[in-house]
């Protein structure tokens, strides 16, 4: 297959992150790429806008509507330069948010030195990542490679003041300590929730997710693996596990809402234990 620009496949930047937005399978796989699992409880919104009037190319929001990382694209001159590498900064400021995502073609050694030094020595998380663009029969294919992500936590050269605003940070910090302090329980950590990937091996996820409003939601992550249309068994018997709880079905998954980390750790024990007995049935 033949590579493409942004510019060759799109003509330029606005066209390109319109495409990311209005495809959806695009935009999961961007979402996939930044953290896998991220599922649909979070959705890339186009041209969002600060204060003063600047264009952000794209923010993920999750299903409270809140603004949880921004993205930031580089034009079609390709690689990435120091502009568009800084202005990420003043838009995690105005939306509110501690993540950002930059797009680009390439970035020299000097750039990639920048976005690391900004990863170690500031409390915002940074992800940097290659556009690959194939020419196809249906169209421009868009794929998203990883050239750097953000420190963990703990190897932060910067630490937060204490009584600073709850942000995404404060969750990341939590969810890492949480998932030292339930040692086996969980096998995946990131910025929004906590998760046992696999369970029994179904397939199945069972997570924790942190909501900026104060409560929690607890999944069945499946990836559209199982049938949960009404009367589906993955439908009756997760019903059945949890009989007192209204459980929301999205296209990927099925969910509780608990208003704290207690309850939450219950809920995610009846879901995994259901899978693992056989109660909760994904086939």
């Amino acid at each position: 297959m033949k590579r493409l620009s942004i510019k060759e496949a799109f003509g330029g930047e606005v066209p390109f992150t319109k495409h990311i937005s209005n495809t959806e399978t695009v935009a999961k796989r961007l979402l996939d790429s930044i953290d896998e699992g991220m599922g649909e409880s979070f959705t890339i919104k186009p041209e969002d806008e600060t204060l003063d009037r600047k264009r952000v190319d794209l923010v993920v929001r999750d299903d409270d509507n809140n603004v949880v990382q921004v993205i930031e694209s580089q034009d079609a001159t390709g690689w990435l330069d120091s502009v568009h590498a800084s202005k990420i900064a003043y838009y995690c400021y105005e939306k509110g948010c501690m993540d950002g995502v930059l797009l680009t073609e390439d970035a020299d050694e000097h750039i990639k030195g920048f976005i690391r030094w900004y990863n170690e020595n500031t409390p915002l998380n940074i992800y940097l990542f290659n556009v690959v663009i194939y020419e196809t029969d249906d169209g421009p294919y868009v794929d998203f490679i990883p050239v750097m992500r953000p420190f963990n936590i703990r190897d932060k050269k910067i630490q937060r003041k204490p009584g600073s605003v709850r942000t995404q940070e404060d969750f990341r910090e939590f969810l890492q300590e949480k998932f030292e302090e339930h040692k086996g329980k969980f096998t995946h950590v990131t910025g929004w929730y906590v998760s046992r990937n696999n369970v029994a091996n179904t397939g199945v996820n069972v997570g924790i997710h942190c909501r900026k409003s104060g409560y929690f939601l607890v999944d069945i992550y499946h990836n559209n693996k199982i049938d949960q249309t009404q009367g589906s068994p993955f439908v009756e018997t997760y019903k059945q596990s949890m009989p007192d709880d209204t459980i929301h079905f999205k296209k990927q998954s099925g969910y509780v809402r608990r208003e704290n980390w207690d309850d939450a750790v219950r809920a995610f024990d009846i879901m995994v234990e259901g899978l693992q007995q056989g109660k909760i049935k994904v086939a």
